[in-house]
């Protein structure tokens, strides 16, 4: 389990991480990875990074949307208007 000393849920004290119901019900193959990934690294991987490794391992066009999620939710940027 997660150091229950720590103010974080997420935070990988013993190579375990927790995930939220919500990320089970919606995506529960990623989740699943995730959390074997976490295992696999061991201390110092977080759930939301485990979450995000897992996710574009599965779908790497989601890559822009994946690093907004890691970089504390801001929005992506749209390509320009002539970008492909």
């Amino acid at each position: 389990m997660a150091d229950t000393s720590s103010s974080d849920p997420s935070a990988a004290g013993t190579g375990r991480v927790r995930f939220s119901l919500a990320r089970w019900l919606l995506a529960p193959r990623t989740t699943w990875q995730a959390r074997r990934l976490a295992a696999d690294f061991g201390p110092g991987m977080d759930a939301r990074t485990a979450w995000t490794m897992a996710r574009l391992a599965r779908y790497p066009d989601e890559r822009v949307y994946a690093m907004a999620h890691l970089e504390g939710g801001r929005r992506p940027q749209s390509p320009g208007p002539g970008a492909r």
